[in-house]
């Protein structure tokens, strides 16, 4: 077997035009200024990198660059290299190898931002001590100061609430900080968790539900949110994914980072609306506990969404542009059509 290339003798950058000629136990390397005998085992092959050129080298300085490929895989056999790198370098050479590498690689990293990360971060949430998730209320707290402002409810208001929800449950697990706030006019009516521990309530959702076991019922359903994590999962979720994202783009900019977070952002929408019927779920099987009737809950969000309606103005569209809406809202939105969440506590099927 012989290689044509070019020598470097590794003390200066001039090539010289050389031959290595072998056989199954020797190697022979000449060129103008000399030559080497080697054993074939001394030799190391370079693995291969698209069709860029590679170096044969025996342990020393000096070594031997060829961009004959054929005669520098054959070389490699001939020496037993069969390791990792050759089968690579194969499978690089081989398109539709690559082609299906890429496909499965791709779903694999995508399989495992959907299923993987939440089964992971939801047993890693459930986990977290609740100190934890008591300084992460506080410190959303602290954040959303300017929006979440101190309650004008009058403070008998406020605790009779307290003691009605903290009646209502369950004795064999941690209760929950109930706080309430005047939130600015564009949060509107609503409840909102922010812990294991933690759930606000905005004064205009106690002012809108006058009935206060349609107030027990979104409570219980904040405390399902809270019981189940929820809030944890979701950041820990947000951490995996932007791990996961940087493992997968490295350093190629963000265009290809927007491609790729594109689809993992909408399993997180996906996720969020999972959390809420858990949440919905968890509502009603407390209430059937307590022996009151899920449809104060339905109610609650039939007047909650009434109220957003109210405050964003015209929402009738003609039947076409309705379902298109419809469709586009259940693909991305974050929490579950209002329609389907009511119809799923009344236990009837969605349209």
């Amino acid at each position: 077997m012989q290689l044509q290339g070019t020598y470097f003798d590794g003390i200066t950058s001039v090539g010289q035009t050389a031959q290595l000629t072998a056989d199954a136990r020797s190697v022979r390397v000449s060129w103008s200024g000399g030559e080497r005998a080697l054993a074939i085992q001394d030799l190391r092959v370079e693995a291969a990198l698209g069709s860029l050129p590679r170096s044969v080298s025996w342990g020393a300085d000096d070594y031997l660059i060829s961009d004959d490929h054929a005669t520098l895989d054959a070389l490699a056999q001939l020496r037993g290299d069969r390791g990792w790198s050759f089968w690579v370098s194969r499978l690089e050479a081989n398109l539709s190898g690559v082609a299906v590498a890429v496909m499965f690689t791709l779903a694999t990293l995508v399989l495992f931002g959907l299923y993987g990360i939440p089964r992971i971060t939801a047993s890693i949430a459930h986990q977290l001590p609740l100190a934890v998730s008591a300084q992460m209320a506080q410190s959303t707290m602290t954040n959303l100061a300017s929006l979440l402002q101190e309650s004008e409810l009058t403070e008998s208001r406020q605790q009779q609430l307290r003691l009605y929800f903290s009646d209502h449950e369950r004795t064999d697990a941690p209760s929950v900080d109930v706080h309430f706030r005047r939130a600015r006019s564009f949060v509107g009516p609503n409840a909102l968790t922010l812990s294991g521990t933690t759930v606000v309530f905005t004064d205009a959702i106690v002012e809108l539900l006058q009935d206060d076991q349609q107030l027990l019922a979104v409570f219980l359903h904040e405390l399902g949110h809270a019981r189940m994590r929820h809030v944890e999962q979701t950041l820990l979720q947000s951490a995996g994914w932007a791990v996961l994202l940087t493992f997968i783009t490295g350093d190629i900019g963000g265009v290809g980072e927007l491609a790729l977070t594109l689809p993992f952002a909408i399993g997180q929408s996906a996720y969020t609306r999972e959390f809420e019927r858990q949440a919905d779920a968890f509502a009603v099987a407390e209430l059937q506990r307590l022996g009151i009737d899920p449809e104060v809950f339905a109610q609650a969000l039939e007047e909650l969404e009434r109220s957003h309606e109210g405050e964003s103005g015209d929402t009738e569209h003609s039947d076409a542009s309705e379902a298109v809406h419809r469709k586009l809202l259940e693909y991305l939105a974050s929490h579950p059509i209002t329609a389907d969440r009511i119809a799923a506590i009344r236990g009837i099927p969605s349209s």
